[in-house]
């Protein structure tokens, strides 16, 4: 059975999909969940309103997160930088120091990367082996097959010549970081979520053939899409 929701229910999905206030986008799925028509035909699309509603409240709530540096953990993408001083690595990026390194998240763009800048490669070649990337000032050998090796420290460049695009979540003002030739799928384990066999996604964006597309999880996002998850 069709939803047959008003064309203003279509609008607010758009503005909804292109807001980035939280108080601004909780209001809107109100305003949706009023004018939907209540009927069998709509009763998954509320469902999956009122789901969304409930995360968008518990992102709103959510603190801080804190880095525990006694413990680096493996985060996706991890750029690691040999052989700089710790004096312009500082200038440049907002790293704490870890014993004999620097470590910290590192906006670049649209997305959260791991950054590390070491000195001595062979005391922390575990690290630079679970290392996407390395820029260095002079060539190291085995640690990782992407390397560059620069006086200039761009991260900017490194991470579009490895691949790595944004991709924006219905609720997020950062972009999760994927790499170039991934699909909804791979967004879907990324975040954790469990779906059901008949899940879909809604997108916004340069992947999309037309805006609000809704698409099969095999489908190939790009770089700024927008995607919303039907469970």
């Amino acid at each position: 059975m069709p939803m047959n929701a008003p064309q203003e229910y279509y609008e607010l999905e758009e503005r909804y999909s292109k807001e980035k206030d939280l108080e601004e986008k909780e209001k809107i799925l109100k305003r949706m969940m009023i004018i939907l028509p209540k009927h069998k035909g709509t009763d998954r699309e509320f469902g999956s309103l009122k789901r969304r509603l409930s995360l968008l409240k518990k992102e709103a709530s959510r603190k801080p997160l804190v880095h525990k540096f006694a413990a680096i953990r493996k985060r996706w993408p991890r750029v690691s930088l040999v052989g700089y001083s710790d004096e312009n690595v500082l200038k440049l990026f907002n790293l704490t120091r870890v014993n004999n390194l620097l470590y910290g998240m590192v906006k670049v763009n649209t997305v959260q990367v791991q950054m590390l800048s070491i000195k001595d490669a062979e005391r922390n070649k575990d690290l630079l082996l679970q290392s996407e990337i390395i820029i260095s000032k002079e060539k190291i050998d085995r640690y990782c097959s992407f390397q560059i090796v620069s006086e200039k420290i761009d991260v900017e460049k490194a991470l579009k010549d490895f691949g790595v695009i944004g991709v924006y979540t219905e609720n997020s003002e950062d972009a999760v970081a994927m790499e170039k030739g991934e699909n909804v799928r791979d967004l879907i384990k990324k975040l954790h979520l469990k779906t059901e066999k008949n899940a879909y996604a809604v997108v916004f964006g340069k992947s999309a053939k037309f805006q609000g597309q809704r698409v099969a999880l095999s489908h190939v996002l790009a770089d700024g899409d927008r995607v919303f998850i039907k469970t």
